[in-house]
């Protein structure tokens, strides 16, 4: 039975200060005092994370958060699916990276709008920013080349459809926007022979939206912006896009390292 001056609040507070403190003090059990040196960031941690009687219910809040969160990371734990999968993660971001960059032709731009980009990008999961050398990135631009860079330009025929591949132990996840099925599978081909993979379609999915005329119409609505009617961007436009160049992307270096461009952008290109 609860006491006729029975506050939830400062019962709340009462246990916190029971339960919560001892955890406190056992993960600074270095420090032997109650009243440790703030100057040093042990002791501050722990004059920080420690409840005190006149506490506000915020005040309280803040330190437990301070300490699950910060101090403690207890909540990484459950973000991440394992630790190995969180190391996997880091791992292939220090992975050399390598992106497609693509472009529509110009004569092909429809009046009113800029135009069509496309990038794809994937990892060099065999390879890290202390092991490849400047042959090797050489043989990958001319391997880049000969796929994407023959008969004027290796062409995407973007679309409204959206199609994924994922493999993350060889370093794709890649995102592609085409036609149809048959058109995406085109692209992934593709791009996985860069490294002399063949596909493994498990990894292969389409994504449908239920109302794509309405989500992606061909032609966008204006809106009064600034006191003009202006066309709103273009979302999943329908266009044909020509492979302009490739570059590497290597953990330690400033700059991209561009592997073969037929655009003439740049003039340090590995391969010309």
């Amino acid at each position: 039975m609860l006491p006729n001056n029975f506050s939830p609040a400062e019962h709340l507070q009462d246990v916190i200060r029971r339960t919560y403190n001892p955890e406190v003090r056992e993960w600074f059990a270095d420090l032997t005092t109650d009243n440790p040196d703030i100057s040093t960031p042990r002791g501050s941690l722990r004059t920080a994370c420690t409840h005190a009687e006149n506490d506000t219910m915020d005040m309280t809040l803040s330190r437990m958060l301070l300490f699950d969160m910060v101090v403690k990371q207890r909540f990484q734990a459950q973000i991440s699916s394992s630790d190995r999968d969180l190391n996997y993660r880091v791992l292939r971001r220090t992975r050399p990276r390598v992106k497609l960059f693509f472009l529509e032709d110009l004569k092909d731009v429809e009046k009113g709008f800029q135009p069509i980009t496309g990038e794809i990008s994937f990892r060099l999961m065999n390879q890290t920013s202390t092991t490849m050398s400047e042959t090797e990135a050489k043989q990958l631009g001319t391997r880049i080349k000969s796929l994407f860079g023959a008969s004027g330009g290796f062409v995407w025929r973007k679309g409204k459809e959206l199609f994924s591949y994922t493999d993350w132990d060889k370093g794709y996840q890649l995102q592609l926007l085409a036609r149809n099925k048959t058109e995406g599978k085109r692209i992934v081909e593709q791009v996985l022979d860069v490294q002399q993979h063949n596909p493994d379609w498990e990894f292969f999915n389409r994504t449908e939206n239920e109302e794509p005329s309405t989500a992606f119409p061909t032609v966008p609505p204006t809106e009064t912006i600034l006191s003009k009617r202006r066309r709103l961007p273009r979302r999943r436009p329908i266009a044909d896009v020509r492979f302009q160049y490739a570059t590497l992307k290597i953990a330690g270096l400033p700059n991209e390292i561009c592997l073969f461009d037929r655009s003439g952008r740049f003039s340090t290109a590995l391969v010309k």
